[in-house]
């Protein structure tokens, strides 16, 4: 994957880094926030998601809240080229949130959520064990998260940028 450089300049860097901080921020409000009418903000989302920089609009939740606190990682191995499949299957079980192929001690690595331990072990034992060119799986419950983001923050880009444009208008 390649970094675009001609779109990615320091007032798109800007929209994502306050999109990514609150993705219903008003294109309003950033634009003030930024400094440029609301247009060129609607205009720059519209080319950042045609580019697919930008793929979706989502929500943050607390699942703690909505009874989902409890939390695991799932290391995987698989049978020799089976991995698309398998991964093809793991996006269909509603509880695993992310899949990760690796290099290392696993091949897949997965994060899961549930309710409560019954929840999981059913999920682990019933929606993914059974699962064919499964191998070997270790779970590893998570006993407290301290941060969990969505988005790299942009601000070091920002400022590399500002920082490249402020040179450029010197020469």
């Amino acid at each position: 994957m390649q970094f675009d450089y001609e779109i990615l300049d320091d007032i798109n860097l800007k929209i994502l880094d306050k999109l990514g901080e609150d993705s219903s921020t008003p294109f309003v409000e950033i634009a003030k926030q930024i400094g440029v009418s609301d247009a060129t903000i609607h205009m720059r989302v519209r080319r950042m998601v045609d580019a697919g920089i930008i793929n979706k609009f989502t929500l943050s939740v607390d699942n703690d809240r909505l009874g989902y606190d409890h939390l695991a990682f799932m290391g995987i191995n698989t049978d020799p080229g089976s991995v698309e499949s398998v991964i093809i299957d793991l996006s269909l079980v509603d509880e695993v949130l992310e899949v990760h192929e690796m290099h290392g001690t696993f091949d897949l690595m997965l994060k899961i959520r549930a309710k409560n331990l019954e929840q999981m072990r059913d999920i682990v034992e019933n929606k993914i064990r059974t699962l064919p060119h499964i191998l070997e799986t270790e779970l590893m419950p998570v006993l407290k998260s301290r941060k969990e983001e969505q988005i790299v923050s942009l601000k070091r880009d920002i400022a590399t940028k500002t920082e490249s444009a402020e040179r450029a208008a010197l020469r």
